[in-house]
């Protein structure tokens, strides 16, 4: 059978511009190139600068993420400064780096992943017509509370970071700030609201401490069938649709999972370095590469720029990273197709691997 070329652009389901290229025989994706097409440059942006300038610019990277990059940005000048974190503080950017992550589910969810689901591809399916009724972008019962409760975790971040997003209240040492008894009753009453009105009424249809006895797939199955609130949930629905439509049999990715771990034990990373990072960790850090577990190891982490459009080839440790970049017409000469790099890690016995991040990665 003749290999048929396909072209998504932009590729729904993520944050940014992304287009995606595939190679499709006898049903099968047997070659497959994903495109960042916008130029950046962050780090042409930085280089020179104050290192505090990392502070106010990494966090315009993303409208969603933000805060993820203001963290980063401050331990790193933590680590590199050598400076005292106070238990507090940690405590501070612990809890508004959560406030981000938990916005960013249904706001994820709905706004970018669900609206897929009312694609006229799936017309035929029997859950096609909820489907619409739901999740159809501004005018679905379910994508309107979702997009709106999204908003309520940030409120916390705001009320501590000044604003949200493209907050700066993270410095070296700290935050610049000092909550209130009132704030943090306020900031408490928030997040019991969301997760009454949002989390359990819609999105789960139960308590979290329930979906938290889940163990298994077998367990999520049966948490759905348990009870008719389970069910007729946003979360209940979508697993039945989606495996009406198939989504549970494709996106399966390399088998290998990278975590890098998140939230500091205050206790244990009032004086941050790269050495004491991971057992100052609460999420944990780690690789499984399909056999076994392994630490995490920054110093085994590369960036190929091989066919980015960047000068020069090959792979590198980030403190070591090239972005000079190139006419993309040039950059397509030398078989160059993206403005990302493409993340490797170093697997005893397996070379320069890359690995599947994100949520699926943070449980196994």
């Amino acid at each position: 059978m003749a290999v048929k070329n396909m072209t998504i652009s932009p590729l729904g389901r993520v944050e940014g511009d992304l287009d995606l290229r595939v190679a499709v025989e006898d049903g099968v994706v047997t070659d497959a190139w994903t495109e960042a097409s916008m130029f950046r440059g962050f780090e042409i942006i930085l280089k020179g600068k104050d290192p505090q300038a990392g502070l106010i610019v990494t966090p315009r990277i993303c409208g969603i993420c933000g805060g993820s990059h203001l963290f980063k940005a401050a331990y790193a000048l933590d680590t590199a400064w050598r400076t005292e974190v106070p238990h507090n503080a940690t405590l501070i950017r612990n809890i508004a780096q959560a406030c981000e992550t938990l916005q960013s589910i249904p706001r994820w969810f709905y706004a970018l992943f669900a609206i897929d689901m009312v694609n006229k591809n799936y017309a035929k399916a029997k859950g096609y017509d909820e489907a619409v009724r739901r999740f159809a972008p501004f005018v679905g019962t379910s994508y309107e509370t979702g997009v709106t409760w999204s908003a309520k975790p940030v409120e916390v971040y705001a009320m501590f970071g000044g604003q949200w997003p493209h907050s700066s209240f993270m410095i070296p040492g700290g935050v610049m700030c000092a909550p209130t008894l009132s704030e943090i009753t306020r900031s408490i009453s928030i997040l019991d609201w969301w997760a009454d009105a949002w989390l359990e009424k819609q999105w789960l249809g139960g308590s979290i401490d329930r979906w938290l006895e889940n163990k298994s797939w077998n367990d999520v199955l049966a948490w759905v069938e348990e009870n008719e609130s389970h069910y007729n949930s946003d979360c209940g629905f979508f697993i039945r649709y989606a495996q009406e439509v198939g989504l549970d049999k494709f996106g399966q990715g390399a088998g290998a999972f990278l975590a890098t771990g998140t939230y500091f034990n205050p206790e244990a990373y009032q004086f941050p370095t790269i050495a004491g990072r991971n057992d100052a960790l609460i999420n944990r850090a780690g690789i499984y590469d399909g056999e076994a577990y392994h630490d995490f190891d920054q110093a085994k982490v590369r960036e190929d720029h091989t066919h980015s459009f960047f000068r020069g080839e090959g792979a590198l440790h980030p403190f070591e990273g090239v972005t000079e970049p190139l006419d993309p017409a040039d950059g397509r000469k030398q078989g160059k197709y993206s403005w990302a790099k493409s993340p490797r890690y170093e697997v005893a016995g397996k070379g320069y691997i890359p690995l599947e991040a994100g949520p699926l990665s943070r449980q196994v």
